[in-house]
C-alpha cells in the first residue's frame, strides 16, 4: 500500500500532517519542522506510538485527526446488538382518528 496524505490536523498552535501507511495506521509529521513524531493504529482500539513528543499530545492529535474525518473508514461491521430489520424502525403515520376508549 502506498501513502496517502489524510489532511492536516492543528493542535496548541501546531499543524500536524496525518499520513496513512498501512490500513488502519497513519504517521504523524510535525509540519514546522518536517519531522516524524510518531503513529496511531485506529483498530482494535486506538494504539499510538510517540517519538518526538509526549504520548498524551500523540493520543490528542489521533483523537483530533479521527474527529476531523482525517483517517479512512475501516468498514467494521456493526455490532449484532445494534443491528435492527428495517420493519422494525419504520415509523407509523400519524393518526387523525382519536384514540380508543378504555374500557
Amino acid at each position: 500500500m502506498t501513502t496517502k496524505v489524510k489532511g492536516m490536523v492543528q493542535l496548541a498552535g501546531v499543524t500536524y500532517r496525518i499520513v496513512r501507511v498501512a490500513t488502519g495506521s497513519y504517521s504523524v509529521i510535525r509540519i514546522s519542522d518536517d519531522q516524524d513524531v510518531g503513529s496511531f493504529k485506529t483498530a482494535p482500539a486506538l494504539g499510538i506510538e510517540a517519538r518526538l513528543i509526549e504520548p498524551n499530545l500523540l493520543r490528542e492529535v489521533a483523537r483530533l485527526a479521527i474527529h476531523a474525518a482525517k483517517t479512512s473508514y475501516a468498514g467494521f461491521p456493526a455490532p449484532a446488538a445494534a443491528r435492527v430489520s428495517a420493519v422494525n424502525v419504520a415509523p407509523h403515520p400519524p393518526s387523525s382518528a382519536p384514540p380508543p376508549a378504555a374500557t
